[in-house]
């Protein structure tokens, strides 16, 4: 173990912060990590100013709207600066609708916490996500006072280039599931579509991630270098430097395109991170790399810890760190001699790894948190990655040449064909007989899980005696589960 730590300097730094994070967390000492989401003026009727931070996106007879409590506006003028959910009452007009980030707002509602929903305590939830509460808008109670000039923000940039995808030939059902996968925006994504993706296992397609982001790294890392052609161009210093230059133009360009979401933001952070190591000749993708992006992610901001996000993007790629390497010798390297089939089946070897490594890596946490498993991951990841590329790489030409006559017809025509492909797919995988297992677990039975997990990759570096560990790992974990 002091060997490990050694040659992995970032954990060192990140199990320490870890632990200052969680101790603040429960004790609330030193720090309350959700201090400034503590509210005194919680369900009672005020009059609040208020700026828009984010566009509205519809529900049955609201608009859901996030923003910033400036102040309350009764007797006196207090100064506020926290922010919440308001869901504002659509009208004839559609005046909710129309309604931009940096819009400035006075309404009257009242602010309430949230409660506990099928055993999810949304009020916490939504503290930690910084959000005071939320708050129901009566149509005639509020007013726009001012217009805001928000055309730098990275949220409008999302919206125009939505409202663009929206005028291109697409039908409504693949024309959300083209939003979601190339710029994160999920207001529009059909109902029947999003089941079918939660219940095949692929919903992390829709989530616009390191999943996405790594695609926009890998196509234009293949256009830089001439798909590997050009590569001895950038074996020397200035080569490398100006290759990660532009690459971490693209990976930051891209997340200010999708909002600068978090899950964005994490995963080009420590793409960049791999890229600063290529430029300076060092192993590109390990665990201190992971964990250096994690411990400045937990700089940035502690209450990440205990996002589902952060936490499934670092188990997954952790998991896939770890456990590939491992299960490599399950599966041979080649099939035959001819060299066309032995690439194919490296492709498809490459990717059944990775599927089911990152599926061990999050399979305890999506039980946990979601109370379901799916059966099908490795059949929806075969069938669903390959198209996402494409439907990604799609989206982006068609963003830039989707208005021009001839050519942006063709290239909506086949992003179309491949939306439509993947959404077929994935609502057959759905449809198979016992696609899902509804489970409930406790954090200890995922903390079992977890150590049976890597009690077994040890065990095939042939160290067999923590076969032992494993077993009893999954002995304990079945005994608790026959107790709930």
């Amino acid at each position: 173990m002091r060997e490990w730590l050694r040659t992995h300097p970032m954990f060192v730094l990140l199990l320490p912060l870890i632990g200052a994070i969680l101790l603040c967390r429960y004790t609330q000492r030193p720090v309350n990590l959700l201090q400034d989401t503590e509210f005194c003026y919680l369900d009672s009727m005020h009059t609040y100013r208020t700026v828009v931070r984010d566009y509205p996106s519809p529900r049955r007879r609201t608009q859901r709207i996030e923003v910033e409590l400036l102040s309350m506006e009764d007797s006196l003028s207090v100064p506020l600066h926290q922010k919440t959910i308001l869901y504002i009452a659509t009208d004839s007009l559609g005046r909710a609708a129309a309604l931009q980030v940096g819009d400035t707002l006075l309404l009257r509602t009242r602010i309430q916490r949230g409660g506990t929903i099928d055993g999810f305590d949304y009020g916490n939830y939504l503290r930690m996500q910084g959000l005071v509460g939320t708050g129901y808008v009566p149509a005639h109670a509020w007013r726009c006072i001012a217009r805001g000039n928000a055309s730098w923000h990275p949220k409008t940039w999302q919206h125009h280039l939505s409202q663009r995808l929206s005028v291109m030939p697409f039908t409504p059902r693949e024309r959300g599931t083209l939003q979601a996968l190339t710029l994160g925006y999920k207001e529009d994504i059909d109902s029947d579509v999003r089941r079918c993706f939660q219940a095949s296992g692929a919903a992390h397609v829709l989530a616009v991630s390191g999943l996405h982001t790594g695609i926009i790294y890998t196509v234009f890392w293949l256009l830089f270098t001439g798909f590997g052609r050009w590569k001895p161009l950038y074996e020397d210093t200035a080569g490398r430097i100006a290759l990660s230059v532009a690459l971490l133009l693209v990976l930051w360009g891209y997340a200010l395109l999708t909002g600068l979401t978090p899950s964005v933001v994490r995963s080009s952070l420590m793409l960049s991170i791999v890229q600063v190591g290529y430029m300076c000749r060092r192993q590109a993708v390990s665990l201190n790399t992971l964990a250096a992006a994690a411990l400045l992610i937990l700089i940035a901001n502690p209450r990440d810890l205990f996002s589902v996000s952060f936490q499934l993007s670092v188990a997954a790629v952790a998991a896939i760190l770890i456990l590939q390497p491992s299960m490599k010798s399950c599966l041979p390297y080649r099939l035959t001699r001819r060299v066309w089939i032995n690439k194919v089946w490296t492709y498809l070897r490459d990717l059944i790894l990775v599927s089911i490594a990152a599926w061990l890596g999050t399979m305890p946490l999506t039980t946990y948190y979601f109370g379901q498993t799916s059966n099908y991951f490795l059949l929806t990841n075969l069938m669903v990655l390959p198209l996402a590329t494409l439907a990604v790489a799609g989206g982006l030409l068609c963003l830039l040449l989707g208005t021009l006559p001839w050519i942006g017809q063709v290239v909506c025509w086949l992003t179309q064909a491949v939306v439509w492909l993947m959404n077929t797919a994935v609502g057959w995988v759905e449809s198979l007989p016992g696609s899902v297992t509804v489970i409930r677990i406790s954090p200890l039975m995922v903390m079992l899980l977890y150590g049976a997990i890597v009690a077994g990759a040890l065990t095939m570096t042939r160290k067999l005696w923590w076969a032992i560990p494993c077993a009893a790992c999954l002995t304990a974990f079945g005994y608790l589960y026959t107790l709930i």
